[in-house]
């Protein structure tokens, strides 16, 4: 459940300190597409982070963000 504080600054207007959760998945890519065709907000679409994560960015109504994430393959030794 997502509460509201109804006297304390709305997550919308605290920019990157509206995060409230980070979960790992291990399919992103399956995750966005069910997340997009249910009409949720999706502030990043996947995409791979130098510090090996794929990772997206859902929002609740109220702006309160979610990372969902999958660590990458590790690269192959050269």
């Amino acid at each position: 459940m997502v509460g509201r504080c109804l006297d304390v600054t709305p997550a919308s207007e605290v920019g990157d300190h509206s995060y409230f959760a980070y979960l790992h998945m291990e399919d992103v890519d399956a995750m966005h597409a069910e997340l997009s065709n249910r009409g949720a907000i999706i502030r990043m679409p996947p995409r791979d982070q130098p510090y090996g994560q794929r990772e997206m960015v859902v929002a609740t109504p109220d702006g309160h963000r979610m990372v969902i994430g999958q660590p990458l393959p590790a690269p192959a030794p050269t």
